[in-house]
């Protein structure tokens, strides 16, 4: 159901004040963090598919992940044997999957806020690990960088939605909000490639690593300074959201469909960006260049992926997120279908993935929406590590098994369908016109035995 803009009542100058000096105060630390990321992982290089190890850095509104060559060529100049770096990257991912989870859902008792700023030193104590040519040293670091990777991945979205809940501000400002973030992150891809490039042509493989020392060092400061801390359940104990938020999960059916249809999703965009480059390189018919020039490529993805954060503003503004998503899905299946079709022509597998990254764009800010409906603030971190589990066993089996990209695609393909009819499903169990308050346009969803009612802000049908 579709309502039009005017109907909707108009904010107050106060609240525009409030919802400004949140875009601000959150798009400054958001740009400092997606900057880093993409600084510390740029461009990949044109390696075999032999060597496809994967970077998992989610720019923080686009989940972004970039298969990066600073810190595998880092390790290789230490003359560590592939199989070990191999190892390093498990290593990071085990500790996301295990350690990570438990960290990151912590931060509903203890702070979101602390738990971005805990994810920028832990990220600070990963650079630096990369400094030793010791083992057990970057063994270490990237534990940390597993654990850095699941505060960072979730608490930032956490903190905003619980902010923009406790100002009372409208869905139309976080439609603007999670759109601008998502253009900012994404713009910062470019600008940190340069500056990731330069450095280590002038001072080293080390050096990127070392200037985003600095910038985190700077967004600990400005986070510290101007972001308020935010709770999920303060008087839980420890355990009791890990409880709660499967139990969630359990008497739910809507939390569980949005689970399934973002660790889906979000499975195909973690091994797009590790087989990209590989995907090109072994399309040996209508080639584009016999050198591919990798870097205006990933300019070109960010482009698209940049479109697609504007079509969604489009979207938004005329039809409910239940209605376009699974289009979404479905276009962004066709498009990595081409790679499973027509695997050897160059062109169209570029064009494919281009038309992937548009839908990315479109899906990040639509799922946030999502997630700010249906998940439960006391619980929202929990259970997007939760939701996160599924998503690295997928990419387990990819990393373990070097499946032939034919195959590699076409359950991408598969899991996309899939996550759609997950979204039709969700769309037909959409709350009843009695559980909605029209004058503060949220959503009460049914009390369960684990919860009272809770408001959820209304995305604006």
């Amino acid at each position: 159901m579709t309502i039009p803009l005017d109907e909707f009542p108009q904010p107050s100058s106060s609240d525009s004040l409030i919802f400004k000096q949140l875009q601000l105060i959150y798009l400054v630390a958001y740009g400092f963090a997606a900057g880093i990321l993409l600084l510390l992982f740029p461009t990949p290089s044109p390696s075999p598919p032999s060597h496809r190890f994967p970077h998992f850095s989610l720019s923080l509104i686009a989940g972004n992940n970039l298969q990066g060559s600073y810190r595998y060529a880092l390790l290789a100049s230490y003359n560590i044997p592939r199989s070990t770096i191999e190892s390093l990257y498990l290593c990071a991912h085990l500790s996301t999957l295990c350690l990570g989870t438990i960290t990151s859902s912590l931060s509903d008792k203890f702070g979101r806020r602390l738990a971005c700023i805990l994810s920028s030193v832990f990220y600070t104590i990963h650079c630096l690990s990369l400094n030793f040519n010791i083992l057990s040293v970057l063994v270490l670091g990237s534990i940390f960088r597993g654990m850095a990777h699941s505060l960072y991945n979730t608490n930032f979205e956490s903190w905003l939605l619980q902010e923009h809940h406790d100002n009372d501000l409208d869905t139309d400002s976080l439609k603007h909000l999670l759109r601008n973030a998502f253009v900012c992150a994404t713009s910062s891809a470019v600008a940190a490639g340069i500056v990731a490039q330069v450095s280590a042509e002038l001072l080293g493989y080390r050096a990127p690593f070392e200037v985003a020392i600095g910038i985190y060092l700077v967004m600990i400061v400005f986070v510290l300074w101007k972001w308020r801390e935010n709770y999920g359940d303060r008087e839980a104990k420890a355990t009791e959201s890990f409880v709660l938020a499967i139990k969630v999960i359990r008497t739910d059916l809507r939390v569980l469909l949005v689970g399934l249809s973002t660790c889906l999703f979000e499975a195909t965009v973690y091994i797009y960006a590790m087989e990209w480059t590989p995907a090109l390189q072994e399309a040996k018919e209508w080639i584009i260049s016999e050198r591919l020039p990798l870097g205006f490529m990933f300019s070109g993805f960010m482009t698209f992926n940049m479109m697609g954060a504007f079509l969604f503003k489009v979207l938004a503004k005329r039809f409910d997120v239940h209605s376009y998503l699974p289009v979404v899905m479905v276009i962004a299946a066709a498009a990595l279908g081409v790679l499973v079709v027509v695997p050897d022509a160059q062109i169209l597998v570029f064009a494919g993935l281009c038309m992937y990254e548009l839908c990315v764009g479109i899906y990040m800010p639509s799922i946030s929406l999502l997630r700010n409906r249906y998940l439960p603030d006391s619980v929202r971190s929990t259970l997007m590590n939760y939701f996160r589990i599924p998503r690295f066993l997928l990419m387990f089996a990819v990393i373990v098994w070097h499946l032939p990209l034919s195959v590699i695609f076409t359950s991408c393909v598969v899991m996309l369908v899939l996550a759609g009819i997950c979204l039709v499903v969700l769309q037909n169990m959409r709350p009843r016109e009695e559980d909605q308050r029209e004058s503060e346009r949220v959503v009460l969803l049914p009390a369960s035995p684990q919860m009272t009612a809770i408001e959820m802000t209304e995305t604006g049908e």
